[in-house]
């Protein structure tokens, strides 16, 4: 197993290096311009450089920022619609035909409205990510609840457990995975929604850092910037994934 383990960062690091050096190999020989195509070389320059002035770690922090906020708002208000309409069949009926439609209409349309509304401030790109994040964290947390065992919400009855009592003690944590699962979703698309948001306009983070690299033809700019939001993606994924791991524990 660890031979095998090791193989796979061998392939994986070599993969790396050959896509990279390719890449480079191409741009050195003139095959493709640097100006349109970047460079491993010219991206990793730019990345450095943007780091030792300060500029990309204040737009990721203003990005992270944005993307905290988002999920702080529409992860608990996910999963209190989704345990109400897990409790409520009536209410459950009464949402269900409204649900899909509104979630399946793409946020980014709505982006306009958001900034017409809340201007160039941090609310307009928190907004859009908190209507990604709220119906996805709603979703899992209903069909979760939903799925708990029949016979086990019947033993719990007839030990004396009602109400909000079978939910909290025998429902939620049987749901717990079925959430977690929508958690790390909310990570992902929170974040892929503020940038988003960014892009279309604001007055600071990766998103507008994207865009202003992109107007100055300024390719290797972009590439630093995905990087960074790469990285920051990982470590968000990589947290996520050590909080999980401590709350099925728990379960």
């Amino acid at each position: 197993m660890a031979e095998r383990r090791g193989l796979v960062l061998i392939g994986q690091i070599g993969f790396i290096v050959l896509v990279l050096g390719g890449w480079q190999l191409l741009v050195n020989i003139g095959v493709i311009e640097e100006r349109f195509f970047g460079s491993p070389i010219g991206t990793y320059q730019q990345f450095v450089e943007m780091l030792v002035n300060g500029n990309l770690l204040e737009q990721t922090a203003a990005t992270l920022q944005a993307t905290m906020l988002a999920l702080a708002i529409g992860v608990p208000a996910g999963v209190l619609i989704g345990l109400i309409l897990a409790l409520s069949p009536f209410l459950d009926k009464i949402s269900s035909p409204f649900i899909v439609p509104l979630n399946s209409l793409p946020r980014i349309a709505f982006a306009p409205l958001f900034l017409l509304w809340f201007g160039l401030t941090i609310w307009a790109k928190v907004v859009l990510a908190v209507s990604i994040v709220v119906f996805i964290m709603l979703l899992n947390t209903r069909a979760g609840v939903r799925n708990v065992d029949p016979d086990l919400q019947s033993v719990s009855k007839l030990l004396g457990l009602k109400g909000w009592a079978v939910m909290r003690k025998v429902a939620l944590p049987f749901a717990v995975p079925s959430v977690m699962a929508g958690f790390r979703l909310c990570v992902t698309y929170g974040l892929l929604g503020v940038v988003a948001s960014e892009m279309i306009a604001a007055r600071n983070g990766l998103g507008l850092e994207i865009v202003s690299n992109s107007n100055a033809l300024n390719t290797n700019g972009v590439f630093a910037v995905l990087v960074m939001l790469a990285f920051v993606a990982v470590v968000l994924g990589f947290l996520t994934e050590r909080f999980e791991r401590w709350l099925l524990r728990w379960q």
